[in-house]
């Protein structure tokens, strides 16, 4: 069992300098920008009439994912 977590660590490292960062950050910022978007769907439809502050504020946190995604080379 030691033997096998031993031969994974290599592969690790090696997957992990494979992704080129710029790639890499374009993914975590698409992923979050789809949880997002989920939550201001959730907050849009929800009954709340005091959800207008969590909606700025999702809506606030997409446009700055956006505008960082949009700096990102291609």
């Amino acid at each position: 069992m030691s033997n096998q977590s031993v031969n994974r660590e290599p592969i690790m490292q090696l997957n992990s300098n494979v992704i080129p960062t710029s790639a890499f950050q374009r993914y975590e910022l698409m992923v979050e920008l789809g949880r997002l978007e989920m939550a201001l769907d959730n907050v849009r439809t929800g009954p709340n009439a005091l959800q207008a502050d969590t909606l700025n504020a999702l809506e606030s946190r997409c446009a700055r994912i956006q505008e960082a995604l949009s700096r990102l080379p291609a």
